[in-house]
Formats: C-alpha cells, sequence, structure tokens
C-alpha cells in the first residue's frame, strides 16, 4: 500500500468545514468523492493536517491517504482538478513515507487572517470589515507579545476536546494588503478558534494606551472570558503545513 501526500487549496465559503458531516456539504466529502473516481475505488481514508471550520479557506491545506493505484503520484493533481468543484482545487501530490500522516506528522501551521478598511462586495468573502478604523501599530504592538512558548488558554473557544494548551507561537505580524491589514500567525499547533480569537482579542487591546501589556494580561489570565470576540471565519486562511523537512520560519 502506498501513502500520498495531497495539498489542496479551497475557498471555504459554501462548505461546513473541512469533516464530513451526514448531510452537509464539506470539503473532505469532495475530495473523497474526487479521490473514488480518479481512483476507481471506494473513498479513500482521507487525514487533513487542519480541520477548518466552516467559510474558513485554504490554500496549502495537506490531506494523506493510502492507496495501491498504479497511478504516478504527479497524474493525481490533473485528474482531480478534472472532476472537483472550482472552489476546490489540487495544487501538489506525491509519494510519502509510510509513517506520514498529514495532522499527526506536522510540526507546524500558518494561518493568515485579513481584516478590511472599509466594505467591498468583491473581498467581502475573504476578508472581515470589523466596522471601525484599524490601528495598524497597535494591532502589531498587541501581537509581538504573542511570540514565544505561552499557555493560550485565553484563546481557546468552548467546545474543543482535551488539547495541550501550551503553544510555540514562531510569527505573530501583520502586513498590509491593497484593503487593509493581514495578520501572519505560525505554530506548532493551534487551539480552537485560536487565530479568530486572537484577531478579536488584538482589535480591542489596540485601542488601550498599552496594547502589548493589555495582551499580556489576557495572556496571563489563561481564561477565554478575559479575550476580546471571536473574529468571524471568512477572514481565515490555511497558508501552509510545515514537515520535519521543512524550514520554520
Amino acid at each position: 500500500m502506498r501513502v500520498f501526500r495531497l495539498q489542496v487549496a479551497y475557498d471555504g465559503t459554501a462548505y461546513h468545514g473541512w469533516q464530513v458531516q451526514p448531510g452537509l456539504p464539506t470539503v473532505q466529502h469532495e475530495l473523497m468523492m474526487a479521490l473514488a473516481s480518479v481512483l476507481g475505488t471506494a473513498c479513500p481514508t482521507l487525514h487533513a493536517a487542519g480541520r477548518t471550520d466552516t467559510g474558513v479557506h485554504a490554500r496549502g491545506q495537506v490531506a494523506s491517504f493510502e492507496s495501491d493505484t498504479p497511478l504516478p503520484a504527479r497524474a493525481l493533481v490533473p485528474l482531480l482538478n478534472r472532476v472537483l468543484p472550482g472552489d476546490v482545487r489540487a495544487i501538489d501530490a506525491r509519494e510519502a513515507a509510510a509513517e506520514f500522516h498529514a495532522r499527526h506528522s506536522a510540526r507546524a501551521r500558518r494561518y493568515s487572517y485579513r481584516l478590511a478598511r472599509y466594505p467591498d462586495v468583491l473581498v467581502g468573502r475573504h476578508a472581515w470589515w470589523p466596522r471601525r478604523a484599524l490601528d495598524p501599530l497597535g494591532l502589531a504592538r498587541s501581537t509581538q507579545v504573542l511570540e514565544g512558548t505561552h499557555d493560550c488558554s485565553s484563546f481557546r473557544s468552548a467546545g474543543s476536546g482535551p488539547a495541550n494548551q501550551v503553544c510555540r507561537i514562531t510569527r505573530a505580524s501583520w502586513s498590509r494588503w491593497e484593503g487593509g491589514v493581514q495578520l501572519d500567525i505560525i505554530a506548532d499547533h493551534f487551539l480552537y478558534h485560536m487565530v479568530r480569537n486572537v484577531v478579536g482579542t488584538a482589535l480591542a487591546v489596540a485601542r488601550e494606551p498599552y496594547p502589548a501589556g493589555a495582551m499580556r494580561a489576557v495572556l496571563a489570565a489563561r481564561d477565554r472570558a478575559a479575550g476580546g470576540p471571536t473574529a468571524p471565519p471568512q477572514g481565515l486562511v490555511l497558508e501552509q503545513v510545515f514537515y520535519a523537512e521543512d524550514v520554520v520560519t
């Protein structure tokens, strides 16, 4: 049996997240159906590096599956894209080591979140307008203190299963894009709704006289009630998943 590593991108607007849910459109379901069609077998079990939520997008999602197909890995991308819907695309396919698992083998993940300066119908599916003026300097000061190893309980929403709440964050910085500002954040793992909660909290503390101190207080509280609101999903993108052979920057 061969193990395949598949990179996919998708616009999550029309989907109830990655994971299969009975009677609901999901990215995992679309990919499993496409793989069954291409491989000519029953739907393979498909593991993802991150189970993105309803409305969340991806450019660098990674999935793994096993198959005894004689097809070369390079043939999978064009074959899958012929049968996948237009808002789900295969980007890369390669054969992996027998022990490779998209989620368990991951060393870190990079997410981005876009905030818009003003309402724009052309970007509203992929950015959030928070109905306030953006303070890029305040946002930068608020998140720079997150870089390092911290108990991130203050950014974990209720409803998730047990998880290690200590995260090693190697990047939490803002940059400009043509419509506003974008957070780029890399960590060894993320808690439930963590990035969206970081964004909501950063917006709240950016207005404080000392945003960095306010964010440190939120971290120290280790209590979700100390943080800001949860930002909506449409601004969030899973950009990249890092494995042992990758350099995390």
